[in-house]
């Protein structure tokens, strides 16, 4: 595994890639941030975004972090799932295979690879959007006093950890997708239709689909739980998912085999 998982890390930082995703988590995180401030209530329910009470909580500044990625899930799904599919359609998983015939170690050091370069990603944004509401709370009369507190400190180790966990959700089901379809285009379609909009359809016609379908649990868990399903209930149904989707990855990677 540790040679698949070097070898994928090479890969993913070359220098041209490393820019661009760079560039990407800078846009997001900074412009989220700026949207999140803007739109903040003075109080009541804050409805998807937040009020200025939450934001000038000691974790205020990094659950911008998590609000605004809450809304990300979609294409954190798509990159993944692209990303797995495209060894498939480039043909090479066959190379791959031949230099490594585990085919187990092989896919989880792939997986760990992008997880790996997902969670520097992923501090970056959470620092890039924390600095950017910290620069913008004055002008929001959000009071960032408590943001350098220790207390704040616990709550960003807790928000990065959830977000993580969030995005490992996420990349088990999309490798799932890619391993089983192999098709750049058909997987996406299927992910898009699916996270995009028929999970959010079925959700308005019926109220028990936010404890049922993976999508609609994932985003639930990084919100911090609802009124009918809690962060806990989501966590660990989103857990089954992950073990059903990694079982169903590894059978079908193993098993079939590989033109």
């Amino acid at each position: 595994m540790i040679r698949a998982l070097r070898s994928e890390l090479i890969k993913l930082w070359r220098r041209r890639t490393v820019l661009i995703a760079l560039a990407v988590t800078t846009v997001f995180a900074v412009g989220s941030a700026a949207l999140l401030l803007a739109g903040a209530e003075p109080s009541g329910p804050g409805g998807p975004g937040l009020t200025v009470a939450e934001l000038a909580d000691a974790g205020g500044g990094t659950q911008v972090f998590t609000t605004s990625l809450a809304f990300a899930g979609f294409f954190v799904l798509v990159s993944f799932t692209a990303a797995m599919a495209a060894e498939f359609s480039r043909g090479n998983v066959r190379t791959m295979v031949l230099r490594q015939p585990a085919r187990l170690k092989l896919l989880a050091g792939k997986l760990v690879a992008l997880l790996c370069s997902a969670a520097v990603l992923l501090a970056l944004a959470e620092a890039f959007s924390w600095t950017t509401a910290r620069v913008l709370a004055r002008g929001q009369n959000v009071d960032p006093s408590r943001w350098t507190s220790r207390d704040a400190v616990g709550a960003a180790v807790t928000d990065y950890g959830t977000v993580l966990i969030w995005v490992t959700g996420y990349a088990l089901l999309g490798t799932a997708l890619a391993v089983v379809v192999r098709s750049v285009p058909v997987a996406l379609a299927i992910g898009i239709a699916w996270a995009g909009p028929f999970e959010h359809i079925l959700a308005d016609a019926w109220d028990s689909a936010n404890a049922i379908f993976p999508g609609l649990l994932l985003e639930t868990f990084v919100a911090g739980g609802r009124d009918d399903v809690s962060a806990g209930q989501a966590l660990a149904t989103s857990a089954a998912y992950g073990l059903l989707a990694a079982t169903v990855a590894g059978l079908a990677f193993t098993r079939r085999d590989v033109a």
